[in-house]
This record gives C-alpha cells, sequence and structure tokens, in this order.
C-alpha cells in the first residue's frame, strides 16, 4: 500500500534498504470525488459546502511485533521430501501496514471554491485531508468537476455557442432575437440591414 517504488520492494523482499530509496513518509491513496457543477457555476464562480468523512489516528502507532513493522511475514511450508518452499503473506495483524494504531471515524466540513472558468474534468485539491494511515503523508481529496450539460450554451474552450433555427423569412428578411445570458443579462442578438443569413454546410 502507498505507491511505493522498486526500492520499497527491493526492501520487502530482502529485508535491506535499497541505496537510492527516497527519504521521508510515503504518502497514502488519494480520494477522487465528482463534483456535478452547473454551466452557470462555472461561469460565475460559486463556494460549495460538502462533508466528508475520514478516518484519523488517536495517539502515536507502534510497530507491529508480528511482522516486526514490514507488514509481510514470512511461512515455511514443505512442499516434498527434503524440500521446503518459503511463501510471503501479508500480515493479518497490522492488515500489511507494518504499524498498530488506534483510529476514530472524523466528520469535517470543507468549502470547495469552483473558480470562474474552471473547466471539464479539472481538480479541486484539498492536500492531506485522505484517511490518516501510520508512518505515512495522509493523501488528498480531489473534487472533479463534471460540468452539467445546458439547455441552451454549449461549451468550446473559452467560448460559448448557440444555436438557433432560423425561418426562411428571418433570413431573408434578418432577425431579431434575445438570450439570457449565464450571468443574467439579457442580450440582444440581431442581424444586419440587408444581411442574408447563409445556411450551414
Amino acid at each position: 500500500g502507498g505507491g511505493g517504488g522498486p526500492d520499497d520492494l527491493f526492501s520487502m523482499f530482502f529485508g535491506g534498504g535499497g541505496g537510492g530509496r527516497r527519504a521521508g513518509p510515503r504518502r497514502g491513496e488519494d480520494v477522487n470525488h465528482p463534483l456535478k457543477v452547473s454551466l452557470e457555476d462555472l461561469y460565475n464562480g460559486k463556494t460549495v459546502k460538502l462533508a466528508i468523512t475520514r478516518q484519523v489516528i488517536i495517539g502515536t502507532p507502534k510497530e507491529c511485533e508480528a511482522c516486526d513493522g514490514r507488514g509481510v511475514v514470512l511461512e515455511l511450508r514443505q512442499i516434498g521430501l527434503g524440500m521446503v518452499q518459503q511463501v510471503q503473506r501479508r500480515c493479518t495483524t497490522c492488515q500489511g501496514e507494518g504499524f498498530q494504531c488506534q483510529r476514530k471515524r472524523e466528520r469535517e466540513i470543507l468549502e470547495v471554491l469552483v473558480e470562474k472558468g474552471m473547466k471539464h474534468q479539472q481538480k479541486i485539491v484539498f492536500r492531506g485531508k485522505a484517511d490518516e494511515k501510520p508512518n505515512m503523508e495522509a493523501g488528498n481529496i480531489n473534487f472533479i468537476i463534471h460540468e452539467k450539460e445546458h439547455p441552451v450554451f454549449k461549451r468550446n474552450g473559452a467560448d460559448l455557442l448557440v444555436s438557433k433555427t432560423l425561418s426562411l423569412n428571418e433570413a431573408l428578411c434578418g432577425f431579431e432575437w434575445k438570450i439570457q445570458h449565464l450571468d443574467g443579462r439579457n442580450l440582444i442578438v440581431r442581424s444586419r440591414p440587408g444581411e442574408v443569413i447563409q445556411p450551414e454546410t
């Protein structure tokens, strides 16, 4: 667990510290939550209060005595006459963490700021707010922006597109129609005098 690198694997199998092992504690897994946001909120910006529940550690974790803090134990199995197989399995005492500790569930309210102009699939990161694990930095909670479909506007990068069907009379003689913008303003869209609107091809 924890996304360790090759040196962690080396240490696990051979019990030594690989020469290039990185300093400092490893980091726990990140938690991703989808956040459905309207196009209006992406245009104007919005702050949303969301409740999360996570596990926090009580007191100081102690190294697991069953596995000496390795998270795995070695077993010898006889597979034939004079033949012994060494098998490595996850430590059931500490669930592979290498440490034992007490935990509790903690509820917290996060203020998620959806900034103006944020995009679909963009992340809002709260560092260190995931579940706490012994001898590891807590992972992040990421809120992933999911843009809701809008009945009028369609987003194309920094542009807003509106599709409108015109009658032949409007295309030849001109048109004028009103549209409500995402910030509540009413916009008037009209053709220029004498302009003939060409159909899309």
